[in-house]
């Protein structure tokens, strides 16, 4: 193992101890690529599958990172990996595209569904729109998440016109 493998799992393990020694609770939750994958998971039904896969993608416009231009979103996840989104106004922004959806199960037999984004810093890993991220996802979607990332993400009504998603962007007056 490299040395940097090794601080990244120090590091991980650390985060996970002060989380739960701090009271956050994990829930179990299903992540999935596209709605196939959910159905070929066989965790749950495929008419649960489209629900939420839907649900997801209808929530996706509201809650995505929002950016002014393609070169800012496309730092944060990467070239050909936004899209265009325009008001009826006239004005547009650029959104990353949802790379997967989460579902995240409720009492009975509701679900929470939410939007999944890669960005580019780590593509490996899914992030939610609050700027989650989930850990390792288990062959049939499963992974434990704080319980704090399976809420829904407030509605962006702003745009990022530098340092987006999980960075800062500090600018002066010169």
């Amino acid at each position: 193992m490299s040395p940097r493998f090794k601080l990244k799992a120090l590091l991980l393990a650390t985060s996970m101890m002060v989380l739960t020694a701090c009271g956050e609770t994990e829930e179990e939750v299903l992540t999935y690529n596209t709605v196939q994958d959910c159905i070929r998971a066989g965790v749950k039904d495929e008419q649960t599958c489209r629900a939420e896969f839907d649900k997801a993608q209808r929530l996706h416009t509201e809650v995505a990172p929002r950016y002014s231009g393609a070169q800012q979103c496309y730092s944060d996840y990467g070239y050909d990996r936004c899209r265009r989104h325009s008001y009826s106004s006239g004005s547009s922004f650029w959104l990353p595209l949802m790379v997967g959806y989460m579902i995240a199960p409720r009492s009975g037999s509701y679900f929470y569904s939410q939007p999944l984004y890669r960005p580019s810093h780590d593509p490996n890993r899914y992030y939610t729109a609050g700027n989650g991220r989930l850990g390792e996802v288990s062959r049939d979607g499963r992974t434990r998440v704080a319980k704090s990332q399976t809420k829904r993400p407030p509605v962006r009504t702003r745009t990022v016109s530098r340092g987006g998603f999980g960075r800062r962007s500090v600018s002066s007056g010169g």
